[in-house]
């Protein structure tokens, strides 16, 4: 059984420098795809943003040596 999915429509005002540049990315018609796939990785970065929070007030602030340490070993 495959669970189906729902859609709305909504109105978004983008700025125009960034719909030309989505809009040369993609397929005709492939813009809300993009945006709700945009959309779910801000998600995602804003539950890592309140993971860290969460870890912040219970454990302390991050040590920015080493925060600075994985960032670099991340790039």
């Amino acid at each position: 059984m495959t669970s189906q999915q729902t859609f709305e429509k909504v109105s978004l005002t983008i700025e125009a420098d960034v719909l030309h540049r989505v809009r040369d990315r993609v397929e005709p018609g492939k813009v809300s795809a993009y945006a709700t796939l945009a959309l779910r990785r801000q998600l995602e970065r804003d539950g890592l943003d309140d993971l860290i929070g969460d870890l912040v007030e219970v454990n302390g602030p991050l040590d920015a040596d080493a925060v600075a340490q994985y960032v670099d070993e991340w790039r």
